[in-house]
């Protein structure tokens, strides 16, 4: 069931990669979509942290999403409780709405899917 979650980000059109990840960088599951490349998201433990200092020194508490947009794709990067993470690779151009929504309709189910 939680990789089937994963999967349906994979459903919507530009998304590349989908994973879950712990707050150091492990990739604890990931899917791919048909264009499956070499990717992951191993060694985001620094960017996790820089994100979550971020948003606390700025007086905003814990960050839901981050998002990081280039000419090429957009990596987003959305809080799960105990410290986990979706990350969603896309190629340019992406449906940043739709897939702000799927994730925080699935976030939960995902969350307790762990």
């Amino acid at each position: 069931m939680l990789q089937r979650l994963l999967a349906s980000f994979c459903n919507i059109p530009s998304v590349r990669f989908a994973a879950i990840i712990d707050n150091i960088g492990n990739e604890l599951m990931q899917t791919y979509s048909t264009k499956r490349q070499d990717v992951s998201f191993m060694d985001f433990g620094a960017l996790l942290q820089t994100i979550d200092m971020s948003a606390k020194l700025c007086g905003m508490g814990d960050a839901n999403q981050c998002w990081i947009e280039s000419k090429n794709g957009t990596i987003l990067l959305c809080a799960l409780p105990d410290r986990k993470y979706i990350g969603i690779l896309t190629d340019e151009n992406p449906n940043l709405g739709r897939i702000s929504y799927e994730l925080d309709t699935k976030k939960e189910a995902i969350a307790q899917l762990i």
